[in-house]
């Protein structure tokens, strides 16, 4: 990203989400998420930018739980363009950040006085935004 565009970004973006938008962009690097494919419809996602692009969002979209390990995971729940639904569990492997990803949104619920679902629709809103404007960028 050039300086235009970082400068363009921080405007954009809330500053605080910005560095976990960026990592959300990577998650599709990872060869257990992706390509994605619908068991019901057979369509599939050959990338996180396509598969975000493609889809459209379920609730606040991102819920966070620990396995019996107690390792921190995330799922994305989105619906595929034939109504199923469809998940990705992320975990710290795909997304480094997740644990500071998670108490940096609730440091913002704290300090904004708001609830934790409206930050996370906020951020899944920015996230978003931010994979389609790159994706587009990019040519991909």
């Amino acid at each position: 990203m050039t300086r235009v565009e970082e400068a363009n970004a921080s405007q954009k973006y809330n500053a605080n989400f910005l560095k976990y938008i960026k990592a959300f962009a990577d998650v599709g690097k990872h060869s257990r998420l992706f390509p994605k494919k619908c068991r019901t419809c057979g369509h599939e996602y050959a990338d996180f930018p396509q598969y975000i692009q493609d889809t459209l969002p379920v609730g606040h979209g991102l819920e966070p739980y620990k396995d019996s390990g107690d390792a921190l995971h995330t799922m994305q729940y989105r619906n595929c363009r034939c109504g199923s639904t469809l998940s990705i569990d992320l975990t710290e492997d795909e997304y480094p950040l997740l644990e500071s990803f998670w108490e940096m949104l609730g440091k913002e619920s704290k300090e904004r006085a708001r609830p934790i679902r409206e930050v996370v629709l906020e951020f899944r809103e920015q996230c978003n935004r931010y994979m389609s404007e790159q994706h587009r960028f990019s040519g991909e």
